[in-house]
């Protein structure tokens, strides 16, 4: 089985393009002829990696200069380099939804496409009428789009070492947008009297460094509250393991929540808010605590000692492990071929 996986070109470390990579690299450990289209400086274990763009686009030099135009001409481009090689494969693993009915439409051979942003029916409609399988993130998702079937993103836990001891003060991950409630996580923290550390890309545009300005940025003092805007994928996961809990109350729904999978993984809990999809995906609570009220969510910044760190490792193990997500999409993509 050969098969082409595309991945989206904004960063080698954001969610979907981890998503997209790590699973090349478990399907190759199977065995599987795997060809990785991303730009040139995603640094990954697949043998076969087609360059598509120079470089990823938030490390383009003049990104911030760019045209609405010009950058969606670089996501066209790094999306569409697989057409003209798609005669090699025998299917095409496209690892977002923008611009997927356009490759999907070209192609002579069977594609998936994961929605790994979220979307709406009427747009996932387009994409199967191409021909495509669509695959999302969480069962609601499916549900709520008319997708194929749902397949939860996976974590090489093999090589995520977990920390069992209690940790010390509170993490946030993620891009620094109201819908990540970082300025909640930061209340939270307050209110528990505890430390948190915030990694989270603040982005170009006049309206995110506005909002960072204004909402996040005054309570940062490299003490209480302390924030990196640019850290390996690597380095994110070490911090994570030293934290007591990973804060994540988010205000509208995530297509999953990877960060959620990856502090688990790590051995550590979650708190967060009840919305979409992490009543669905995260169920046990002994790993995570969900709730829409604050001071539930400040209580249980308090007591982190009622986690079992070691059932968070489990339940990675179980739900989000890339080996078994590998197989998943394996049997799926022998269907879609007998088919």
């Amino acid at each position: 089985m050969k098969i082409a996986i595309v991945a989206l070109s904004y960063n080698p470390i954001n969610g979907p393009e981890l998503t997209a990579t790590q699973l090349g690299e478990a399907l190759q450990d199977r065995g599987i002829d795997v060809t990785l289209f991303a730009p040139a400086d995603f640094s990954t274990r697949i043998k076969k990696h087609t360059p598509t763009l120079p470089q990823s686009l938030w490390d383009m030099p003049d990104f911030e200069n760019q045209t609405p135009l010009e950058r969606r001409n670089y996501i066209l481009s790094n999306q569409m380099s697989v057409l003209a090689a798609q005669d090699q494969f025998d299917l095409v693993h496209i690892g977002y939804q923008t611009y997927a009915y356009t490759i999907a439409s070209n192609l002579r051979v069977p594609s998936v496409v994961v929605l790994n942003g979220g979307d709406v029916k009427r747009n996932v409609d387009q994409i199967k009428k191409a021909g495509a399988i669509t695959v999302a993130l969480n069962k609601k998702e499916q549900e709520a789009t008319g997708a194929d079937t749902f397949i939860y993103p996976g974590l090489p836990l093999k090589d995520i070492r977990p920390s069992f001891s209690p940790g010390h003060g509170l993490i946030a991950i993620g891009r620094c947008t109201p819908q990540k409630g970082l300025p909640a996580a930061i209340q939270i923290a307050k209110q528990a009297r505890k430390p948190l550390t915030i990694i989270g890309h603040v982005g170009i545009a006049e309206k995110s460094r506005r909002y960072f300005k204004e909402e996040i940025a005054p309570h940062v003092n490299g003490k209480d509250v302390i924030h990196y805007e640019h850290l390996s994928n690597t380095e994110t996961l070490q911090m994570m393991c030293q934290a007591e809990a990973l804060l994540f109350p988010i205000t509208s729904p995530e297509t999953f929540g990877r960060v959620t999978a990856e502090a688990l993984a790590c051995g550590t809990p979650v708190i967060g808010t009840r919305v979409d999809p992490l009543p669905e995906t995260l169920q046990n609570s002994e790993v995570s605590f969900l709730s829409n009220a604050p001071g539930e969510l400040v209580n249980a910044a308090i007591h982190t000692e009622r986690f079992d760190r070691t059932a968070c490792r489990r339940y990675a193990e179980e739900n989000f492990d890339i080996a078994r997500v590998a197989e998943k999409y394996l049997s799926l993509y022998q269907k879609i071929l007998n088919k």
